[in-house]
């Protein structure tokens, strides 16, 4: 049988190929070496039926194949923690394309899940039935219809989001970046929604979406919104900072031959400032008259570009803004700037009249310094200022779209709303940033779709009702994703699959530096360093061997059970009780040190392996004691290898 293992280069893979190697099979290892290593499977690398392919999973191959292992994804807390993205997106594209690919030859697909799919678990030991924090073959965490996000072109509803538009994320430094979603989320739902409103924001999700919310401390994390919480203590994030570019001119294009005035470009300080009088305050007006020349009719037009203003310190700004540009402007005694001008009378008509005037894009991806300078001269026009923020008034529902999205860039927070009732008018209220306490959430009955994106840094800018809050995207955790992948690839596409949830696994082979608790404990005490225990040591873990988790992978490949289907071992061992047990095998001398417990870390962690026993036969065979005396003499033989000095056994 020619078979393919992902990550085959790996702790788990490796061993998984010397099982299939050893049982006369055409083995094809796929690894690009991000975790694996060619050192655990050289002894293969000239055998006629083993093929080494280095290859990135995210990227689509084709080879012919009867069976897929699909191990590839960074397991260890060190290795997908130092690079989340790289960890989503092997799990969604790289399940995607191997699936794909076992669509298009027929293969059989067994996805390598976790046991993170639990979370921290309310039921133990945990069964396959039990959903953890998120079912993970469910719908996904999404919004509802009226949300609306920002993109690049400004604010979308998320049924009208296309695919390629950039979307507004906000990445660890409160920093306001620009990313194509790396998925689409459209799916019908019925049931409650979760409605988190005040007067600042309006967040309507379901119930397992990803709230992204900072603490008493200041630290900011995702919690789920259907979560048992104190909710007034927590804040949700009203803005965060725009980056953006910084022209120095702007260019008018050339003027009229018969122009009076040739004015073919402006300070981009200038122009900006000339754009918010206009926009606010402004209009174009053009005079058509005949006139007689030569004996001949003709019709002629005088463009003029008016600017009211009474406030005499507003005047003043504005004369010394129009004497930067370089046009000729009168000023009349009933408070009105007029400019004769159809080159700039030309490139002003676009932005409309009052009920349709907006702010171009290109305007709304300047530096902050720039953006403040158009901001101002808006709120000097139909503005005023408000205790330590403004309110802005218009007629035009995209130009009070536009205003809240330039505040935004400018630092602050702003929301818009329908000011009067009737007719057509906006407020938008602008206020310094601060985030937001958020309030007990109200559930209501929804039925229709609901939808969401994945983004890489798995924050989004949404707005509802004129109210704007980040929060989180499509977060669930990559293996959950996959699940979801693989149970729809089968029941749309008729791929055969296999899913395993795999619990804890040590062995030889693994990577000293994996921050996992095994090997941590082994490789301190190796180097006469003290054992780190976190919390008092009281979370308990199930430890299974390597060898008996392979046995277990290939027992389900070649079953008819699809799964999901624990692999773990359901022995019981708390943290401390492991560190003493490692103390004990390599020095009893060395330290046990406790430090502060990682918050979400999940204090029991056990499989109910019923249906492995029942449906495949299968359980753990190696005990803890001898597991760990291989995974000792590994360690020691590779760290002496590699020149480290080493306590003696």
């Amino acid at each position: 049988m020619r078979i393919l293992v992902t990550g085959g280069a790996g702790f788990i893979g490796s061993h998984l190929v010397d099982r299939l190697m050893e049982a006369g099979h055409e083995v094809l290892c796929l690894d690009n070496f991000y975790t694996g290593t060619k050192r655990n499977i050289v002894k293969w690398l000239n055998h006629p039926y083993f093929e080494l392919i280095r290859h990135d999973i995210t990227e689509p191959i084709r080879v012919e194949v009867d069976q897929i292992y699909h191990l590839a994804c960074p397991a260890s807390p060190i290795h997908y923690q130092y690079n989340p993205v790289k960890t989503i997106k092997t799990n969604v594209m790289g399940t995607l394309y191997m699936l794909g690919l076992a669509k298009r030859v027929g293969a059989r697909f067994l996805l390598a899940s976790t046991s993170e799919v639990y979370g921290d678990p309310e039921v133990h030991p945990q069964p396959e039935e039990y959903r953890g924090n998120v079912n993970p073959i469910g719908p996904r965490s999404c919004y509802d219809a009226e949300t609306e996000i920002l993109t690049e072109n400004g604010w979308v509803p998320f049924p009208q989001l296309q695919p390629g538009v950039r979307v507004a994320t906000l990445n660890p430094d409160n920093q306001v970046e620009y990313h194509v979603p790396d998925e689409y989320i459209v799916q019908p739902y019925v049931g409650n929604l979760l409605r988190f409103a005040n007067a600042k924001f309006d967040l309507c999700v379901t119930p397992n979406h990803w709230m992204y919310v900072r603490s008493k401390t200041g630290k900011l994390q995702f919690l789920r919104a259907d979560e048992d919480r104190h909710w007034h203590s927590w804040r949700v994030p009203t803005g965060g900072e725009f980056q953006g570019e910084e022209p120095e001119w702007f260019e008018l294009g050339t003027a009229p031959k018969n122009a009076k005035v040739r004015v073919e470009r402006i300070r981009m300080d200038d122009w900006l400032e000339f754009l918010g009088y206009y926009i606010s305050e402004g209009c174009v007006h053009v005079r058509r008259r005949g006139r007689v020349v030569g004996g001949r009719d003709y019709e002629v037009a005088d463009y003029n570009i008016l600017i009211a203003q009474e406030n005499p310190e507003g005047r003043a700004k504005i004369t010394h803004c129009l004497n930067n540009l370089g046009f000729k402007f009168f000023s009349s005694d009933d408070h009105q700037f007029r400019i004769c001008s159809k080159q700039l009378a030309e490139i002003l008509c676009p932005l409309g009249k009052s009920g349709e005037k907006y702010i171009p894009r290109q305007f709304l991806s300047l530096s902050k310094r720039q953006s403040l300078i158009l901001f101002k001269a808006l709120i000097m026009g139909d503005g005023s200022q408000r205790g330590d923020g403004y309110v802005y008034y218009t007629k035009s529902k995209q130009l009070a779209d536009d205003v809240q999205e330039l505040a935004m860039r400018c630092g602050y927070a702003a929301s818009v709303v329908s000011h009067a009732v009737g007719r057509d008018l906006y407020r938008v209220n602008i206020r310094p940033i601060k985030d937001a306490h958020l309030v007990t959430p109200e559930p209501f009955r929804y039925a229709g779709n609901v939808y969401c994106v994945n983004v890489q840094n798995h924050v989004v800018c949404v707005r509802r009702h004129g109210r704007v809050a980040f929060c989180g995207n499509c977060y669930d955790e990559g293996k959950r994703v996959a699940e979801t992948l693989a149970f729809d690839y089968h029941l749309q596409n008729g791929v055969e699959i296999r899913v395993a949830r795999i619990f804890n696994t040590y062995g030889s082979r693994m990577l000293e530096n994996d921050g996992r608790v095994v090997s941590n404990f082994v490789v301190q005490a190796l180097k006469g360093e003290p054992l780190t225990v976190y919390g008092k040591g009281s979370q308990t873990r199930s430890f299974c061997y390597v060898s008996d988790l392979v046995e277990g992978l290939i027992r389900l490949m070649n079953n008819e059970h699809t799964g999901p289907i624990n692999l773990g071992n359901p022995d019981e061992y708390t943290i401390l009780q492991l560190a003493q047990a490692v103390q004990n095998m390599v020095n009893p001398d060395s330290e046990i040190i406790f430090k502060d417990l990682p918050q979400d870390d999940p204090q029991r962690r056990r499989p109910d392996i019923t249906k492995a026993k029942t449906l495949l036969g299968w359980q753990p065979t190696i005990p803890l004691q001898e597991g760990l005396k291989t995974t000792v003499e590994d360690f020691r033989d590779r760290l002496t290898a590699e020149g480290y000095s080493l306590v003696s056994s």
